[in-house]
């Protein structure tokens, strides 16, 4: 899956003269095209009474008494802009300081490591404890449009606001989280920057944790594993047998009867053991009689103590 982008570029103040000007930029990091709002301030003389006046790359745009804040449009990815602002105060003379920003893009394409059957039309989910591979896909541009290569940025992996060292460095663009107790939403960030760090993209992702599910599904001696429709509820029994399959989803294993997981059935809440495959039921009737049988069965990952499900389904049987 791959998230909508959001960008940001690099931002560096400049205090000219020591004249204790600041610039203030909203969003600080703006994406391509998007609207900025630069905000002066100063704690050493008032800007409400000086005349204020704004340049973009040179130009100047637009100029007041106490014109604090000034609004303008970032440029294309890798455009290099420059704001500059002039105040000119009645008591302290001629301020003036300047910021510059890149907009630079980065997206995330990250990857749950879960079981899901063949020819699974969803995403697979990340469970309790699970494996996700996270990729940063950068478009670093410079003012002379060329895109830098992945391999020459610098990569800065964080989960949870906090650094991962061995994971971060010069051309590490994939970050491998596993799931850890408690079971908690994580958050991934990544920053990617060019060498001379002048351009600087960052994202941020919410990695959420879902309990794994079983579904059962008909065995069918003639059409075999019916995939198009969940065994649920209470099935009517039309023959003297009916086997399931129970397919395992979002588990962290690579097919369903992986050795980490392990299958309890149960028949009317007794333990029933010996069935092979291990994920297979049958249900017989060999006696005369009508009746409900419930099957149930619990799942659990012997390596991952939190990803555990269970399920169960009712047999409306009657034989002469």
């Amino acid at each position: 899956m791959v998230f909508p982008f959001i960008s940001f570029g690099q931002t560096i103040p400049t205090n000219m003269g020591g004249n204790y000007l600041q610039l203030t930029m909203s969003p600080e990091n703006p994406e391509p095209f998007q609207t900025v709002t630069i905000k002066a301030q100063s704690f050493l003389f008032d800007v409400n009474r000086s005349k204020i006046t704004w340049y973009v790359d040179g130009v100047m745009k637009k100029s007041e008494i106490g014109l604090k804040e000034f609004n303008t449009q970032a440029g294309k990815n890798g455009e290099k802009t420059t704001i500059k602002v002039a105040v000119d105060s009645p008591t302290d003379g001629l301020k003036e300081t300047e910021v510059f920003f890149i907009p630079s893009l980065v997206d995330l394409v990250y990857e749950f490591v879960s079981y899901t059957p063949p020819f699974y039309k969803g995403k697979a989910l990340n469970p309790n404890q699970g494996v996700v591979f996270v990729t940063a896909v950068p478009e670093l541009i410079k003012s002379t449009g060329e895109k830098i290569p992945s391999q020459n940025i610098i990569y800065s992996w964080k989960k949870n606001g906090q650094v991962e060292q061995d994971a971060s460095g010069i051309g590490k663009n994939t970050f491998i989280y596993n799931g850890t107790v408690p079971i908690r939403e994580v958050t991934i960030e990544v920053a990617a920057s060019s060498l001379d760090n002048e351009i600087f993209a960052s994202k941020i992702i919410n990695i959420t944790n879902y309990s794994p599910k079983i579904i059962f599904y008909e065995n069918s001696p003639i059409y075999g594993l019916m995939f198009n429709k969940a065994v649920k509820n209470t099935v009517k029994l039309l023959t003297d047998e009916f086997s399931v399959i129970a397919i395992p989803y979002f588990f962290s294993v690579g097919y369903t009867i992986n050795p980490d997981l392990d299958y309890v059935w149960n028949l009317n809440g007794q333990i029933v053991g010996n069935q092979e495959p291990k994920n297979s039921f049958t249900t017989r009737v060999e006696k005369s009689g009508s009746g409900i049988a419930n099957i149930g069965l619990k799942v659990s990952n012997s390596n991952r103590i939190f990803q555990f499900t269970d399920n169960n389904y009712n047999i409306n049987f009657s034989k002469q």
